[in-house]
C-alpha cells in the first residue's frame, strides 16, 4: 500500500441563488438552483450567484480557485480561497458567493474548480438572451 496521499475528489458542483447554513449543524439549504440565466440585454449583471462544491479525500489545507469563463474564454469571475480539510473520509461543502457577475455574451459558461494548481471539477451554465428581437 502506497503512503503517498491521494488527490482530493470533487463529488458535486451546484449553482444557486442563495445558500443558508445552519450554524449548529453546518447543514446547507440551497435555494434557487439553476442551469441557465436569462437576460434581456448583453452585457448584463447577474446580481448574486452561489457555487457550492463538495469535495472529499483530503486531509490538508487546500488552495482552492474557482474560475468562471465566458463562451469566448474570458474570465467572468475568479475567487481564491484556502480550505482546511481534516478527514479524508469526510465530504466538505465549500461555498463561493459571487456578487455582480458580469456576463458579456450569451452562450455556455464554464465553472472550473482548481485545487493546488490542478483541475478538480467543473460544470456549465447557459446565458440566454431573450431581449427584443430574440426568439
Amino acid at each position: 500500500m502506497s503512503s503517498a496521499p491521494e488527490a482530493p475528489v470533487c463529488i458535486a458542483i451546484v449553482l444557486c441563488n442563495e445558500c443558508i447554513e445552519d450554524k449548529r449543524t453546518n447543514n446547507k439549504t440551497l435555494i434557487g438552483l439553476f442551469n441557465a440565466i436569462t437576460v434581456q440585454t448583453i452585457p448584463a449583471m447577474h446580481p448574486r450567484m452561489v457555487v457550492m462544491a463538495s469535495i472529499t479525500n483530503s486531509s490538508k489545507t487546500l488552495s482552492m480557485v474557482l474560475i468562471i469563463r465566458s463562451p469566448s474564454g474570458d474570465e467572468a469571475a475568479h475567487i481564491e480561497a484556502p480550505f482546511p480539510a481534516l478527514d479524508p473520509l469526510a465530504a466538505y461543502d465549500i461555498v463561493f458567493e459571487l456578487n455582480g457577475v458580469l456576463v458579456k455574451e450569451p452562450g455556455t459558461y464554464h465553472v472550473d474548480l482548481m485545487c493546488d494548481g490542478s483541475y478538480l471539477g467543473g460544470r456549465r451554465f447557459d446565458v440566454i438572451l431573450t431581449g427584443p428581437g430574440q426568439g
